[in-house]
């Protein structure tokens, strides 16, 4: 019996570093990760095509080609994608799934919200974010984008920039997706892999069906990749980030602002990374903190009590 395992995310929650030095890694599977599992037409395809334009035949014959094999698939965009989306491909993307791979067994990875999305705002300063980190956050029951200068004001969804939204981080409604699609959904803690890999890695490896230990070892490198920028380096990117529209009419101009941000990207990272406000912090602890006591009472098994304060309940 072949054993299919779709990795579906949570972002910074070690995924790179899972795509690169574990899954590749894993015995007698085969690993597809970003290159085929979000690049590739046929998975772009299906995450990004509405039902009118998709075609369900590629998929059905990628999974028909891989029935004889263990796979992995891995893509952390698999919980929807908030920059301009507002996650509104997620219900999609899991149907989808469930189509082409219907005994497959789901690998989620989650991180308390507030330190994930403060290290999701740290690796988009990288790319071209220009904003603080508090106006970084999209919360759509406040009405917020008063002061959005393209299309109407006081839209409930921002679909004209860049944020991310907070209701995809609602971890409870996005395990009931998934659930109610497929019959084994294993939810880790991010938590536990920094602190606890041991028992990270006995969970793993009854998902992978080993009866062995196999993937301590693996987990137990330990060099975790992407790693966030800090402080300083924040503040840099985000003023060097304001001209990257205007440089970009000019080869020349471009190249000297590739290489100041190069020059701020290879400085030594100190461990003061960006991070919100106290009002901020307390506003997303209240809203997150109800939906995370939610999900520890209806799934216990995730273990959310034993980290209740990093989960803020």
């Amino acid at each position: 019996m072949t054993n299919t395992i779709i990795h579906i995310g949570m972002p910074r929650t070690a995924t790179t570093f899972f795509q690169q030095n574990v899954f590749p890694f894993i015995p007698d599977y085969l690993a597809f990760n970003l290159e085929t599992t979000h690049f590739d037409a046929v998975f772009n395809q299906l995450q990004f095509a509405d039902d009118t334009f998709y075609d369900n035949t590629k998929i059905l014959d990628f999974a028909n080609n891989c029935k004889n094999k263990n796979i992995i698939l891995s893509n952390e965009n698999f919980v929807g994608q908030s920059y301009f989306l507002n996650h509104n491909n997620r219900t999609s993307i899991a149907k989808r799934l469930s189509e082409a791979f219907p005994e497959a067994k789901i690998l989620l990875v989650l991180r308390n919200q507030i330190d994930l999305l403060a290290s999701l705002y740290a690796i988009s300063l990288e790319w071209r974010e220009t904003k603080h980190i508090d106006d970084y956050i999209w919360q759509p029951i406040k009405d917020k984008n008063t002061d959005v200068e393209s299309g109407p004001a006081k839209l409930y969804y921002n679909t004209y920039e860049d944020y991310e939204n907070i209701e995809g981080y609602d971890y409870l409604s996005l395990i009931q997706l998934y659930k109610k699609y497929f019959n084994h959904v294993e939810v880790l803690l991010f938590e536990d892999f920094i602190h606890q890999p041991k028992d990270f890695a006995t969970k793993l490896d009854a998902l992978f069906g080993f009866e062995q230990p196999t993937t301590i070892s693996l987990l137990n490198q330990k060099e975790l990749l992407n790693k966030s920028v800090d402080v300083v380096q924040a503040r840099k990117l985000r003023k060097l980030n304001k001209f990257q529209n205007l440089v970009s009419h000019s080869k020349l101009l471009y190249r000297i602002y590739v290489k100041l941000k190069r020059n701020i990207l290879k400085k030594k990272r100190s461990n003061e990374k960006p991070c919100f406000s106290l009002k901020k912090t307390a506003e997303l602890k209240t809203h997150f903190g109800k939906l995370n006591k939610q999900l520890a009472e209806q799934y216990p098994e995730i273990g959310l009590q034993k980290h209740h304060e990093k989960y803020y309940f």
